[in-house]
């Protein structure tokens, strides 16, 4: 499957809503009000030296990346204005060497911090110039500016320089330390093979490939080939995640099937073991084997997982796989973020608080940047990766739907699609194609079992869990009637005596607020055979369970708005 992308956007959905407030009230002025975002570059040699966290040059390439997947949602120029000029005056912050990071030059690309050149191992240098490859090529992708590519090429000229070079005195990565984050160049060095067919670039992959294979690194490849859980291998964090996507690129490169069975061995083995009922992975900040544990679930955490189900779904067209990204999209996604698009979180528990990450890990504040952290420059990129799903086309031309929000898009293949109704709120869809004269693949969630598809009204068979297929002599009609029967997912763990309950992708729980005078960390049991029968109700982008006893269940991303603490894990009594 090869995304599709849009070209003209007027999405009114809770996404496309959502998407407009962040680039208004974060994205947007983000150089102005954290001007240390691109500052800390240009006085990376300036003493006395900054005080850096061992991540702090990540942030800009975050942002550029974030902020690059909310554009190809909403198509809004005043954003792609904003951003250009913040990359074009980014790229004028490499040294002629190539280096694009934030700590001084005695300390490049070696682990350590400028006050302390000696101690390597406590700074993550090169993931930081990862995250600055990564947005650049996918802004070079957009705008073509050649600029771009020539400074993640500069970037390449540095690495290939200083590591596995016997003219420089062979280095290896892995001898700088923090081996989870600082190999992801090895996604980035195959992502520009790929894009530009230089061999040295394939070869540096290779080399970068054995030092992931060091015992101080997490030999991911061999851990997932011998069908070994994700949890167990030697470096289960989540910023292995960025490392691991490399082997999608590397089978795109090289054709080796034993680099597609790892990443769907890995991405299986998370969803198995580590995604919470909310669709989001993580438990502080790694895999654990548990996805009942109520730790934190970070923000990073859960787009790194989403970003490497997206290069999977590529790869294998599963439709399974769209139905967790949507499960995550919904709720751990939208539920990073406050609906104002001001504030995002830095871990959205299954059970607890939403806090703004600039409140919880203040830690990573500092003078020129008190807004900047790991999450909330990253947090953008939650709600915009949608667009790398939403619509696609496998390699016969087939136009594929996967997102049934309300809006109106122009895709780059010239379709145009409209769609109405109040999805994921409300089970009835209708929408239009025009402009597309072939096969049509619509998606027909696994959960949906008894689907209800018009097309042209003449009612038609959807499997649950497949695509459905079908010509489409330049325009249609759809109507789709999805199955909104209530779900409930038995806990485990600490929750082993309670449920998780759903309706169509959305996950309920309720807060303080919504429980009429209940301790909300006590409440009563409910019965089962009520909220079967009760139906949604939907104010705005909420939609709500009233229930006969005062309280009311909520969806996900919406629980918890005003601080009040919430839960997702019921007691539920089972009467139906």
């Amino acid at each position: 499957m090869k995304p599709i992308g849009i070209t003209k956007s007027a999405l009114s959905g809770m996404t496309g809503k959502l998407a407009g407030a962040i680039t208004k009230n974060w994205l947007l002025g983000l150089r102005e009000t954290n001007p240390a975002i691109l500052d800390m570059f240009f006085e990376r040699d300036e003493k006395p030296y900054r005080d850096l966290l061992p991540w702090s040059g990540e942030f800009a390439g975050k942002y550029v990346t974030g902020a690059y997947y909310i554009y190809c949602l909403t198509r809004d120029q005043d954003l792609y204005q904003y951003m250009i000029r913040f990359l074009d005056e980014f790229v004028t912050a490499q040294d002629e060497d190539g280096y694009l990071g934030v700590y001084s030059r005695e300390c490049r690309l070696s682990g350590a911090f400028s006050q302390e050149p000696g101690e390597n191992g406590k700074t993550w240098d090169a993931w930081a110039h990862y995250h600055a490859m990564f947005g650049l090529l996918l802004w070079y992708g957009e705008t073509k500016k050649a600029e771009y590519m020539a400074c993640v090429e500069k970037m390449a000229a540095l690495f290939r320089k200083k590591f596995y070079n016997p003219q420089t005195g062979n280095a290896r990565m892995v001898e700088i330390g923090c081996t989870e984050m600082n190999l992801a160049p090895y996604h980035g060095f195959a992502l520009l093979y790929n894009q530009t067919g230089k061999k040295e670039y394939l070869d540096f992959a290779l080399e970068l490939e054995r030092d992931i294979a060091d015992p101080n690194a997490g030999n991911y490849l061999e851990h997932a080939l011998a069908g070994r859980e994700f949890y167990q291998c030697p470096k289960p964090r989540w910023e292995s995640l960025h490392t691991i996507m490399g082997f999608a690129e590397m089978y795109r490169a090289t054709g080796k099937e034993d680099y597609l069975r790892a990443c769907k061995q890995i991405f299986d083995s998370i969803l198995r073991t580590d995604v919470h009922n909310t669709g989001g992975f993580s438990t502080y900040e790694q895999a654990l084997g548990n996805p009942y544990e109520n730790g934190k679930i970070e923000t990073c955490c859960v787009i790194a997982y989403n970003a490497l189900a997206v290069e999977v779904y590529k790869l294998t067209g599963e439709s399974r796989i769209i139905d967790f990204l949507e499960r995550s999209h919904y709720n751990a996604c939208l539920g990073i973020w406050s609906p104002t698009g001001r504030w995002s979180t830095y871990n959205t528990p299954m059970c607890g608080e939403r806090v703004a990450n600039f409140q919880q890990i203040v830690f990573q504040s500092r003078a020129g940047s008190p807004e900047l952290n790991c999450c909330s420059v990253n947090a953008a990129r939650a709600v915009g990766m949608i667009s790398e799903w939403a619509f696609a086309q496998n390699d016969d031309g087939a136009l594929v739907i996967n997102s049934w929000e309300r809006g109106k898009v122009v895709l780059e293949n010239g379709a145009q699609i409209e769609v109405q109704g109040l999805y994921p709120s409300q089970n009835q869809v209708e929408a239009t194609i025009g402009g597309h004269a072939g096969e049509v693949w619509l998606r027909i969630p696994e959960w949906s079992k008894r689907t209800r598809l018009f097309v042209d009204e003449e009612e038609r068979a959807a499997v649950a869990g497949e695509y459905y297929r079908f010509s489409c002599q330049g325009s249609c009609r759809i109507r789709l009637e999805f199955d909104f029967s209530t779900r409930f997912e038995q806990g485990g763990g600490e929750y082993a005596d309670k449920v998780s309950v759903l309706r169509g992708p959305l996950l309920f729980g309720c807060d303080t607020s919504l429980c009429r005078g209940h301790d909300i960390t006590k409440l009563p049991p409910l019965s089962c055979a009520e909220i079967v029968k009760t139906p949604s109700l939907t104010d705005g982008d909420r939609t709500y369970i009233r229930l006969s006893d005062g309280i009311t269940l909520c969806d996900f991303c919406h629980l918890g708005g005003t601080g009040s603490r919430y839960v997702t894990w019921l007691s539920c009594m089972q009467d139906t």
